[in-house]
């Protein structure tokens, strides 16, 4: 089955607080290969505002931090597209249940490497996948910020499981909250001062064991501690499903 992952590059323009999403194409999961790429047209990489004149054109800035020329960055997501191809692949081969959305977020340095890679939000409840998906992106090059320390470029993709293979059941988080008490200590161990919230997605299967999960938060977290977070949550016991498998999200 060839699945479309629709994804866009924003860019957020202080002046207006406008996003603009541009079409960057599409991936294939299973059968490994990429589909022809239209080249976007000019009309869809127009902004409908007066841009200033002392600001460069196609460049995303915010209050915090500098800004990055989207035209450099849009080639460097297409530039990974292999890489999250092959991740996106692996993990459907390894969990064929697994779908969902994740928007990677890029903190690029002054060196033009990308000094943080995080999900800043996540349905697919698989952190392996998750994780080779941070380093597909940290493995191409990425434009310099100008006018601030980092720039930030992000990009959202979506996919389903396997064909054949049924969507998992859903559970709502307070099926789960009695686990998450017993587990509290463990995780805050794992957490320490410095971890952020987390939005949690996990899939439950037959006995209630956890099959897989994944975590995605706001701003870029240590990711040793996220690991810390999601393994203690897999090693728990869940109440039994009445079918396998269930996915479940919630908040820590």
């Amino acid at each position: 089955m060839s699945l479309p992952y629709p994804h866009a590059l924003r860019r957020t323009l202080p002046w207006r607080r406008v996003a603009n999403w541009v079409t960057l194409g599409a991936l294939t999961a299973c059968s490994g290969s990429l589909p022809t790429r239209a080249t976007p047209s000019s009309a869809s990489n127009a902004l409908d505002l007066e841009i200033p004149a002392e600001s460069p054109n196609d460049m995303t800035t915010s209050a915090e931090l500098g800004g990055l020329n989207e035209r450099e960055a849009e080639q460097s997501f297409r530039s990974s597209v292999e890489g999250l191809q092959a991740c996106i692949k692996d993990g459907v081969e390894r969990l064929a249940f697994i779908g969902g959305s994740i928007e990677l977020a890029v903190k690029v340095d002054a060196t033009r490497h990308a000094a943080h890679v995080w999900a800043a939000q996540s349905s697919l409840g698989e952190r392996g996948t998750e994780k080779c998906m941070f380093d597909a992106l940290r493995s191409v090059g990425w434009p310099a910020p100008v006018g601030g320390p980092f720039g930030i470029a992000r990009n959202s993709f979506e996919f389903e499981p396997q064909r054949g293979v049924p969507a998992p059941a859903v559970w709502e988080a307070e099926r789960v909250a009695t686990t998450l008490t017993e587990v509290e200590g463990t995780i805050n161990t794992c957490r320490g001062a410095e971890l952020g919230g987390l939005l949690i997605t996990l899939y439950i299967g037959e006995g209630g064991k956890a099959l897989a999960g994944g975590a995605a938060s706001e701003e870029p977290q240590d990711e040793t501690a996220v690991d810390c977070v999601v393994d203690a949550l897999l090693a728990a016991e869940y109440p039994p499903p009445e079918r396998s498998p269930t996915k479940v999200r919630f908040r820590l």
